[in-house]
């Protein structure tokens, strides 16, 4: 098979794969502290003026390092942090917790919060990213003036689509600016902005839907929030934002949040000792307050397990916690031997402890050992995560709070002049509680499904809530030459998404994803793509247009759904029409990557599950019956699903994930501050 050129479609489903794959991948490293160490700029070493003090070398994780150098390091009060900032404070907490060996959904048995955090963070990092590498397209700067038909999703996603085209390359940024000084009607600026608004509105709601109410860990989320809002002394911090001087009320806030006065706090103070642990401010006492609450259902779903007269032996029960105690080396080889000779991973640990334990093992005692397990598995991480925010010493955590204040100390004073920032702390608060109230089921219902909040429901609360945002906005752009510095700072970043012009990049269909950066992807790929031997570029070809079509499928699928969603606001929405689900490929996409997560067999020997297996099951946590048995989620959200099942991609992945990995990371270095010359 002679080289041939891919054409534009197959090139962005090429793209696409080995985006989607790599930022995952870069996203699931960081479980080890290796990942933060092998990061790069700018956690390594640099001098007094911030330069780097060696040449760089190759990101491990360059995907996530180009959003990070690209876009957030030069923004206002981030390039005025210290040198120590990142190489010292923050790279400290990261490291710390990557060596908390902090649990695996594998092992748990059930999709856990982070997990669902952290495949949710890398679908929206993989759309910016993918941005930054192939650069938004344009023909033209459309018309933002003419109109636009809200109930049709077609005129919605058009839109965004031409305002995003207006922020990237014409002069959108500062008319948004200007209209926010005059007004608090963002809307007014112009029927395409105000579409927009309405296209974003569904898609916030669509994955606050999926967070708080599709997913089985929403009620725990909610329940974190709940408690967190209630902690939070508003009243307090109203009065505090009384006081007429900026300085005194900064000095306030902070001894307010941060203060910490303990024995160790006093020892370290006047000398006598240098790393005494200081106790905890009122920022970490809320932190560690909530963890654990939340540890203490899970230590009365052990306590149940242990009284339980049928239930595990002592001697179960201590191989468990013995192995829970071994270091990490020993619990990854378990899992690898779990996930290899296809065993639950309770079957293991015994295997290793005494065989005996295994011989006599009941199914019933085998489920009981699972959520005995991860019920202790769940109280580890709390108290771990407890334990490198609030109880370490140093103090990084207040440390890096402390540095941000500072950073932001001019902006903050700015804003304190022209803002009454009291307003602003009351509208939060009465959001909060909005969508606490919006988030729980309805108690007027008889049915459970009828109770459930929709997509709708949130998409109302995002649409009677947002002058709150709008009305902040034009208070902030009041303090002109704060809100000039942002303007000329997102103008500036914005930039990093424009592709070259056709003058300078021809019009071959690679270069239509070379962009600003100086990526060249496009290019870049087609070569990769020739390199491979005729039997690869053939099997490789095929899943790119399998993948291609499958991307299609989803933008037909996410436009239909929206339009669902429009139908419904709008009272015109068919009987028999399902709405569980709202639109958006990327939410689309999430879903895929909880459902492709390994989970350990349920019975002793048996094929390895899903996360699609354990859709909808509720980590074992004591319930409000008293129950400690996992338990499915009503809503149906996780437990159906009508999108298309993705193909498989590996052989492309294997076939050039290695190669587009080092095409990024020399992308990522390119853009890096040389050593003599100053980071941003």
């Amino acid at each position: 098979m002679a080289s041939e050129n891919l054409n534009a479609p197959q090139l962005r489903a090429l793209l696409d794969i080995l985006i989607h794959h790599e930022t995952y991948a870069e996203v699931q490293s960081f479980q080890s502290a290796e990942a933060i160490e092998t990061y790069g700029w700018p956690f390594v070493s640099c001098d007094e003026d911030g330069r780097p003090a060696e040449p760089h070398r190759l990101s491990s994780s360059p995907l996530l390092q180009l959003l990070l150098t690209r876009l957030l390091l030069g923004a206002p009060a981030a390039r005025d942090l210290s040198t120590e900032f990142w190489p010292l404070k923050f790279k400290g907490i990261m490291k710390q917790l990557g060596d908390a060996d902090l649990s695996d959904s594998y092992n748990k048995g059930t999709l856990g919060t982070r997990k669902r955090l952290a495949t949710a963070a890398s679908v929206i990092h993989e759309a910016v990213t993918r941005g930054l590498l192939a650069g938004v397209s344009l023909e033209s700067l459309p018309d933002l003036q003419c109109p636009y038909d809200r109930q049709k999703a077609e005129d919605l996603m058009r839109a965004w689509h031409n305002c995003i085209s207006h922020i990237v390359y014409g002069d959108l940024i500062d008319e948004i600016f200007d209209q926010l000084r005059r007004t608090e009607d963002l809307e007014a600026h112009s029927p395409a902005l105000g579409a927009a608004v309405e296209y974003a509105e569904i898609y916030i709601a669509t994955f606050l839907h999926q967070v708080f109410i599709l997913s089985s860990e929403g009620p725990y989320l909610l329940k974190l929030i709940e408690n967190i809002h209630k902690l939070i002394p508003y009243s307090m911090v109203g009065q505090t934002l009384r006081l007429g001087n900026a300085a005194t009320m900064i000095s306030a806030m902070s001894k307010l949040f941060l203060s910490k006065v303990s024995v160790g706090a006093i020892s370290n103070w006047i000398g006598l000792t240098s790393k005494a642990a200081n106790g905890m401010n009122l920022m970490q006492r809320i932190v560690s307050l909530v963890l654990e609450w939340d540890a203490t259902d899970f230590r009365k779903a052990v306590e149940k397990i242990k009284s339980n007269q049928n239930g595990l032996s002592k001697e179960h029960m201590a191989a468990i916690d013995k192995h829970l105690a071994s270091d990490r080396n020993k619990c990854d080889l378990a899992r690898k031997k779990s996930i290899e000779d296809q065993k639950s991973i309770i079957a293991v640990i015994f295997e290793a402890e005494n065989q005996l334990l295994l011989e006599s093992l009941t199914d019933h005692q085998h489920t009981l050992c699972l959520g005995y397990y991860a019920a202790q598995l769940a109280i580890r991480d709390r108290e771990q995560i407890t334990n490198v925010l609030c109880n370490s010493s140093p103090d990084l955590t207040t440390d890096i709070i402390l540095e941000c204040l500072k950073a932001l100390d001019p902006m903050i004073r700015d804003v304190h002049k022209k803002v009454d920032l009291r307003k602003h702390l009351s509208a939060m608060e009465s959001f909060l509680a909005d969508f606490i109230k919006t988030t729980k089921p309805s108690t007027q219902q008889a049915d459970p499904k009828s109770s459930t909040p929709t997509v709708k429901d949130f998409v109302k609360l995002l649409h009677r809530n947002r002058h709150l945002l709008w009305e902040y906005l034009h208070d902030f752009c009041g303090a002109y030459t704060l809100s000039v510095t942002w303007q000329d700072w997102m103008k500036e970043v914005i930039k990093a998404f424009r592709r070259k012009p056709s003058s300078e990049t021809g019009a071959d269909i690679c270069d239509q994803l070379a962009n600003s950066n100086g990526g060249d992807i496009g290019r870049r790929l087609q070569d990769a793509f020739n390199k491979l031997s005729d039997p690869q570029r053939t099997a490789v070809l095929e899943r790119v247009n399998s993948h291609s079509e499958y991307m299609a499928t989803l933008g037909e699928l996410s436009a239909t759904k929206m339009q669902h969603v429009i139908d419904e606001l709008h009272g015109t929405s068919q009987p028999d029409t399902a709405h569980t689900l709202g639109p958006g490929i990327y939410a689309l996409k999430w879903l895929d990557l909880l459902d492709e997560t390994l989970i350990t067999p349920v019975a002793l020997e048996g094929p390895l599950r899903r996360g699609k297996d354990v859709r909808g099951l509720r980590p074992v946590r004591l319930q409000d019956d008293g129950g400690t048995s996992e338990e499915k989620v009503i809503s149906g959200g996780e437990a159906t699903g009508d999108s298309p099942t993705p193909p498989d991609v590996a052989i492309v992945i294997e076939a050039l994930g290695p190669q587009f990995k080092s095409m990024v990371a020399e992308i990522s270095r390119d853009g890096l501050p040389s050593v003599g010359q100053k980071g941003q």
